[in-house]
């Protein structure tokens, strides 16, 4: 299955609408492509120069990089134009979605009560979504991650979805592959012949990973799990849509109340940057309880290690932190998988971390794997 598939619980944009949405994306990859990368010689020729007058030497850190770059006149431009594109792309998602609200929630409904559902769908009314997630709108996102609207409310994964495959194509990041797909090349890779019977996909969102997984392994139970009704709903359905089993539960990827040795493969994609370092260190623990023995966690994201980088590098990754509702970046740049990995039980010697590429590519994703004796 490609990246960003066609399936019944999308929101369809009019010409009108796919007009502004293209012109969004080409903005957004004009910004990111063309723009930002001479940010670098803003900094080299205008900003350092005037660090070193003041200061009598060089920044040292990203911090000391900011305090001149942001009283920089281009560098606030580009900041402006960057936020307003963001907020753009959410305003050309939005139309279509409100303006098919009725459709989803219908097609939740019908494909929710379908005789020929594959999958199951439970959410837990007792849940409490952890304030790191319902208080914020992450990356902008107008309806927040764990929002939850009335019995059939799609609207989360709807915009998560929608926005998601705007921001992707706009940053750049090709088509050919989903995240799950380029895990699943991974896994034949390294661990050659291991096939898992049941999978869990921690933090699934809209479930654009988990479905992969199942219709790549349709002999296994695959399970997926997110904070949010709202967005577990879309997923219920969008897994329906596409005729994938997946079962998906209202859970904390931290504290799940699954069995011990439940699965043979415990993955993540894209959500440790979504995450405090507690949540993502307790995930890590939670992969090492749910599986089986022999049984392998990958967690996945994308590549934006500090240790990677130098400090103007570490500079301009930040500007999502403080510009893009995005308060868990950092924690994600500068958190150590070994040691999260090590304290969760795994040995040593089956830890793996690195970048593993997309077919295209277009993308290195941070990969960080381990195998439970």
């Amino acid at each position: 299955m490609a990246r960003n598939p066609v399936h019944d619980m999308m929101s369809q944009p009019n010409h009108d609408e796919r007009a502004r949405q293209l012109f969004v994306l080409n903005l957004k990859f004009h910004v990111g492509r063309k723009i930002r990368p001479g940010n670098k010689a803003i900094y080299e020729k205008l900003a350092k120069p005037k660090f070193v007058k003041q200061h009598g030497r060089e920044p040292t850190d990203r911090h000391e990089i900011g305090e001149v770059m942001w009283q920089e006149p281009n560098y606030l431009m580009f900041s402006a134009i960057n936020r307003d594109a963001q907020e753009l792309m959410w305003d050309s998602v939005a139309e279509p979605i409100y303006r098919q609200k009725d459709r989803l929630e219908k097609t939740y409904d019908s494909l929710h009560a379908s005789a020929k559902r594959k999958g199951s769908l439970a959410l837990n009314p007792a849940f409490d979504p952890p304030r790191g997630i319902k208080e914020v709108n992450i990356h902008l996102q107008p309806v927040n991650y764990a929002a939850d609207y009335g019995a059939n409310d799609v609207l989360a994964g709807a915009f998560y979805e929608g926005g998601g495959n705007l921001y992707s194509m706009g940053g750049g990041i090709g088509t050919m592959e989903s995240k799950a797909e380029v895990i699943q090349r991974f896994i034949k890779e390294r661990f050659p012949g291991f096939t898992p019977t049941k999978i869990l996909d921690c933090a699934c969102s809209a479930g654009s990973s988990s479905t992969p997984w199942a219709l790549a392994f349709p002999n296994a139970e695959v399970h997926g799990i997110d904070v949010g009704a709202g967005m577990l709903r879309y997923a219920h359905a969008r897994a329906e849509a596409l005729g994938a089993a997946v079962h998906f539960h209202q859970m904390d990827a931290g504290a799940t109340t699954f069995p011990d040795a439940s699965f043979d493969l415990v993955v993540s994609h894209n959500a440790m940057h979504e995450m405090p370092v507690k949540t993502q260190a307790a995930m890590f623990k939670e992969s090492y309880r749910l599986l089986k023995p022999g049984g392998i966690a990958i967690h996945q994201d994308v590549p934006l290690r500090y240790s990677e980088r130098d400090a103007f590098g570490q500079f301009d990754a930040s500007w999502d932190l403080k510009n893009n509702n995005e308060p868990y970046w950092e924690a994600y740049a500068t958190n150590d998988p070994v040691k999260m990995y090590l304290d969760a039980g795994f040995p040593k010697d089956t830890i793996w971390h690195g970048k593993f590429e997309q077919l295209d590519k277009t993308v290195a994703w941070f990969v960080s794997c381990a195998r439970k004796p």
